[in-house]
């Protein structure tokens, strides 16, 4: 395989790794979206949201996914109003265990 076709092949995947975390950020952000006002302002969690983490958490089949799940939510909760509180007692009202805190200052390169 000459050099330019090895660069190529490495242009490749990066593109695909890149546009891959882009859609799991895309789809993390679609399935907490019926969660928002809950996640802003508390108050009772919507049914619709449940089902979303409870999605999200079967679709974090391994580590590289819960951590790019983990990343997508700390880069957007930010800018989209997130209260670290409601956040951090969602998984617990809709009875699920995501295995690790949530909150702005956790590493989520340390998801095992």
């Amino acid at each position: 395989m000459s050099i330019v076709s090895k660069v190529v092949l490495v242009m490749a995947i990066c593109a695909f790794v890149v546009a891959t975390s882009a859609a799991d950020c895309q789809q993390v952000l679609t399935q907490l979206q019926p969660c928002r006002n809950y996640l802003k302002s508390g108050g009772s969690v919507p049914a619709n949201c449940c089902k979303g983490v409870v999605t999200l958490n079967k679709a974090a089949t391994t580590a590289a996914k819960k951590q790019q799940f983990c990343k997508c939510l700390q880069s957007e909760a930010k800018s989209l109003g997130v209260n670290t509180k409601y956040a951090q007692s969602l998984p617990q009202k809709c009875k699920v265990n995501i295995g690790y805190p949530i909150s702005y200052s956790f590493n989520c390169n340390s998801i095992h």
